[in-house]
C-alpha cells in the first residue's frame, strides 16, 4: 500500500544529499521505484555492521540513531539516514531504531546504481560527496 503521492515521495527524495544533481524526470523515474514501509516501534531499521543496500528518509515518527550503546542522533520527519550506502555499499555505522511506529520512504542502491551510469548524474553525485567530505574536513579541523 502506497503511503504517499508521488509529489511527496520526490519532496522526500529531494532531501538526500547525495541526489541533489537528479533531474525532475529523474527523480520522477526513481520516485515510482521507491517504497513506503511502515515500522512499528522498537523495530531496527538498520544494523551496525551489516552491509547498506538501502536509504531511508523518515516520512512520519522518529528513530534512534546508536553507536553500539551510545545515542548519537535522532532523526524525525525529512531527515534522511543510510544514504552513504547508496554510494559505498559499506557495512552500516550504527543502529537505528524506531522510537515509535513511523513510516520511511526506502530508496534501493540497485535504483541509485542505474542512475549513476549516466555521466552527467555521476559527476554531481561525485561533486555532492566532494562537498560533503570537505565540509566534515572544515568541522574537524576548525
Amino acid at each position: 500500500m502506497r503511503l504517499t503521492n508521488q509529489k511527496q515521495r520526490i519532496e522526500a527524495l529531494q532531501q538526500v544529499p547525495v541526489l541533489a544533481g537528479l533531474s525532475r524526470a529523474m527523480l520522477v523515474d526513481l520516485a515510482h521505484r521507491t517504497e513506503d514501509v511502515e515500522v512499528p516501534a522498537g523495530a531496527y531499521l538498520t544494523r551496525q555492521g551489516a552491509l547498506g543496500t538501502e536509504a531511508y528518509v523518515v516520512l512520519a515518527g522518529s528513530f534512534v540513531v546508536r553507536r553500539h550503546t551510545r545515542k548519537i542522533a535522532t532523526r524525525k520527519k525529512g531527515d534522511v539516514f543510510g544514504e552513504m550506502s547508496l554510494i559505498d555499499g559499506m557495512p552500516r555505522t550504527a543502529n537505528v531504531v524506531a522510537e515509535k511506529d513511523s513510516t520511511v520512504l526506502v530508496i534501493h542502491k540497485k535504483d541509485v546504481d542505474a542512475l549513476l551510469e549516466t555521466p552527467r548524474v555521476a559527476k554531481r553525485v561525485r561533486h555532492t560527496l566532494a562537498t560533503r567530505l570537505q565540509e566534515a574536513d572544515d568541522s574537524i579541523l576548525g
